[in-house]
């Protein structure tokens, strides 16, 4: 049988890692001395090996574990903020607001499977609206007769390839705009609609990946939570790790 010290450098990370994934008798870098530290890396680089690199990869591996064996919980932070149309017709007279809104998703997710466990909870809260206008500036600006609710998520289910599936509704109250811009105010009717949302829920594994610049996706300073933005949402994902 080789020793670690006839195993070629270039496959020194992977054995290291392979040992960690099957349960071998390698002490987890967590859990080391810093003795056992200290020779674990100067057999590393005796190998040609970056001892840094080797030792990074068996915490990725060590940390994984956190989220191995069964469902996970999530508790997801969504903020809306942007500028929608508000008004249930938009061909029949324009308006948009500076709209803010806010809901809370928990829920239990199956990472093997990549699917919900139960049923998620959901807190939405009421959203805020200021600055009513025309979409052009110069126009009279619209005048809402009534409350406008940006988002209320009503379910949430087992969405396509791992994601989410989000119904929720808008409501849109009674809007009076002014008629050639500056004339005599029309009513536009006011309507709920319901739409429905895809939102993947990115996995805890992320925590381990470099992930780049130009990415919808971030990780959080404190590397507790995963940070998403699409469509004028932040989605905060906090996975709570298995113990």
């Amino acid at each position: 049988m080789k020793t670690l010290t006839s195993i070629r450098s270039t496959c020194v990370p992977l054995f290291l890692v392979s040992l960690l994934l099957a349960g071998g008798t390698t002490v987890a870098q967590d859990q080391m001395t810093p003795e056992q530290e200290k020779i674990y890396r100067e057999m590393i680089k005796a190998n040609g090996s970056n001892p840094d690199e080797v030792m990074g990869a068996m915490k990725q591996v060590d940390d994984s574990r956190k989220w191995t064996g069964g469902p996970i919980d999530y508790h997801a932070v969504g903020v809306y903020s942007g500028t929608p149309r508000i008004t249930s017709d938009p061909g029949k007279g324009s308006g948009v607001a500076d709209v803010t809104d806010h809901v809370i998703l928990d829920f239990r997710w199956d990472l093997a499977e990549s699917a919900l466990v139960g049923t998620p909870k959901i807190q939405n809260s009421q959203s805020a609206l200021k600055n009513p206008r025309d979409l052009e500036p110069k126009c009279l600006p619209p005048v809402l007769k009534g409350e406008y609710e940006h988002a209320d998520f009503l379910s949430v289910t087992n969405g396509l390839g791992g994601a989410l599936a989000l119904d929720v509704r808008t409501t849109y109250p009674i809007v009076e705009v002014a008629q050639f811009c500056t004339g005599a105010r029309k009513s536009i009717p006011g309507a709920a609609k319901t739409h429905r949302e895809e939102l993947v829920v990115p996995s805890p594994t992320t925590f381990g990946m470099k992930l780049p610049a130009s990415s919808k996706l971030a990780i959080s300073s404190d590397k507790k939570s995963l940070i998403f933005k699409d469509a004028g949402w932040t989605w905060t994902f906090t996975p709570k790790p298995r113990v």
